[in-house]
């Protein structure tokens, strides 16, 4: 718990130094908006004002409601919307939001079609506002998954970047082929062991008899017979 209050107290005075040209009470206010938003949950943030010169009216009598277009991330490049109701004024101030946390990174290079295990990725903390909104926060959402594309050492690891590693799981049923010189039959089956394409797997026929074979394409497995 008191490692949390340290980073908070770390970010709010990062925000307050950044926003130095506001009034010290709306910086205040700005930094627990921004903190308050379900994308933030937590991280630490750095707010800085996109135009240092800009001017916000006095709110005499009255304070300052701040608030966001509706459904907009508060990360990155935001419009803040200020608005006084007592002195019937509203401006929309941009500021540069900046979210710092851990993801996911290559800890090597990383062809494609590689499944990924614990050594081939790593944790790292930085600038999660600079990185696609898919990246990885967390390894285990990476693991027994493969690489749709290769990967080269330090990149983050997105969920775009990830494909399930099984076409056929444990209990799907499928189609299971049996190709011998000159004939080729099919009947349905159980998997009972999971796989990718190519990979060989295990089959329970209706009777009870399980065959082995190699994983041809989603749902459909091919016995070679002599």
């Amino acid at each position: 718990m008191m490692f949390w209050r340290v980073i908070i107290l770390f970010a709010y005075f990062l925000g307050t130094n950044a926003l130095a040209a506001l009034p010290s009470d709306l910086e205040k206010e700005i930094f627990r908006f921004v903190q308050s938003s379900p994308a933030i949950n937590g991280l630490r943030v750095q707010i800085e004002l996109v135009d240092p010169n800009i001017t916000v009216p006095a709110c005499i009598g009255g304070s300052v409601q701040i608030g966001a277009q509706p459904g907009a991330r508060i990360w990155g490049r935001t419009i803040l919307q200020l608005r006084c109701a007592r002195a019937g004024w509203m401006v929309n101030v941009p500021f540069n939001i900046r979210v710092f946390g851990n993801y996911v990174v290559a800890s090597q290079y990383l062809p494609a079609g590689q499944k990924l295990e614990p050594g081939d990725i790593r944790v790292i903390e930085g600038e999660l506002s600079t990185l696609p909104d898919d990246v990885l926060r967390t390894p285990k959402n990476a693991y027994d998954r493969v690489l749709s594309r290769s990967l080269q050492m330090g990149s983050p690891v997105g969920l775009n970047d990830l494909k399930e590693s099984s076409v056929i799981k444990v209990g799907d049923p499928v189609r299971l082929v049996l190709k011998g010189k000159d004939f080729e039959v099919s009947g349905e089956g159980v998997a009972q062991t999971a796989g990718m394409i190519g990979d060989m797997v295990r089959v329970r026929l209706a009777d009870g008899q399980v065959l082995q074979g190699r994983v041809l394409r989603p749902s459909v497995v091919v016995v070679m017979l002599e």
